[in-house]
């Protein structure tokens, strides 16, 4: 979150990607940081995840990232 709200702050879009795992702890942390970044959910755990199959992950977010990225 430390992230993008650095990245906000200086005009440059960009996106959050985390697991479904965090989605409570990303809203906590968001209000506490005072910012609501777009988030981009992905199936958890990944850590487990082959080559393989982190490239189908990154392939099924893809579409959803660039939007996520892309001002309105």
């Amino acid at each position: 979150m430390h992230d993008i709200t650095s990245l906000d702050s200086r005009g440059i879009a960009g996106c959050v990607v985390a697991t479904e795992e965090f989605q409570q702890a990303a809203k906590m942390q968001s209000a506490a940081l005072g910012l609501v970044p777009e988030i981009v959910w992905v199936p958890h755990p990944i850590q487990n995840l082959s080559p393989t199959e982190l490239e189908q992950l990154v392939d099924d977010a893809l579409e959803r990232i660039i939007a996520a990225c892309t001002p309105a």
